[in-house]
């Protein structure tokens, strides 16, 4: 399990409610562009303002549209673990290649109620478990030695890494030769990869996955500079949309290329024309096929 996973956003109406006829095109326009996974559910796919049953749904849709032909990962995170196994459930039924979950958040959980929740979804789970370390979001930090101990339990296969912690990447690569490793720092993902990750999951994939797929590819060929070079041109593309919302601006910018991405539920906002009209500039620095 390694390379570039696309963790696909979902299109949603001006009403809020899920976009169903956008997705199979959203896909399949990833697929052409070489993606070697779905990262599904996530964070990017704002599931967190979703229902279980719509999350749940989701898992099921996109199996159905994939048809076997890539790996898929069910993020499956939630506060409460009775939601968590709902999800794994539906995961697991829709074969599903293995699961990742962020780890609870809001309460304050201590890390021995965290731990807890890892051990449980990794004993459940009848697909293995990738453990997700964001602390940016969660504000959950976990120490080195907390996740070495979290990767040692069975049925673990590594983690996706949302830090810019190079360090541990490296040192973990040390310790569990065969672990999955999943940068998920866009802006650095060939520091990641040189540091031992085995991929990269990352938001601003919906807009540029060719470029980062050639970037990966770079790297496994040992051509640094080539690299390097779609590095700098993704980041220049990141730092406009850091500017005016990065979900808001992937779906209005894809949408523009011809992919309808539907829009962000609220409480986001909507772009106004004048930030359209700043993004639209961006377009013919983006490479599409």
């Amino acid at each position: 399990m390694q390379g570039i996973y696309l963790p696909l956003m979902t299109p949603f109406k001006l009403n809020g409610e899920i976009d169903f006829g956008c997705l199979e095109a959203m896909f399949e326009h990833h697929i052409r562009q070489g993606v070697h996974g779905f990262y599904v559910g996530g964070s990017s796919s704002e599931c967190f303002m979703m229902s279980i049953k719509e999350r749940q749904w989701l898992l099921g849709e996109i199996a159905k549209i994939n048809r076997g032909r890539v790996p898929l990962i069910a993020h499956v995170g939630a506060i409460s673990l009775f939601e968590v196994k709902q999800l794994i459930d539906s995961a697991v039924a829709a074969e599903y290649s293995a699961i990742s979950a962020t780890p609870p958040f809001y309460y304050g959980f201590s890390k021995a109620e965290v731990g807890h929740f890892y051990r449980s979804i990794a004993e459940y789970s009848l697909v293995p478990l990738l453990l997700y370390n964001i602390p940016g979001t969660t504000g959950v930090n976990f120490t080195h030695q907390e996740l070495f101990e979290l990767s040692e339990l069975p049925n673990v296969i590594g983690l996706k890494h949302t830090t810019s912690d190079m360090f541990f990447i490296e040192q973990l690569r040390q310790r569990f030769a065969d672990s999955a490793i999943f940068h998920g720092e866009d802006t650095m993902l060939v520091n990641g990869l040189q540091m031992g990750a085995s991929g990269g999951i990352g938001s601003t994939y919906n807009l540029m996955s060719a470029d980062y797929v050639a970037m990966f590819d770079a790297m496994q060929g040992g051509d640094t500079e080539t690299a390097m070079a779609l590095q700098r041109k993704v980041n220049s593309v990141t730092a406009e949309l850091l500017k005016h919302g990065v979900y808001q601006s992937i779906k209005f910018l894809m949408h523009e290329k011809g992919v309808d991405y539907g829009h962000c539920r609220e409480p986001f906002l909507p772009l106004s024309n004048q930030q359209k009209g700043l993004l639209a500039r961006v377009i013919d620095d983006i490479y599409f096929k």
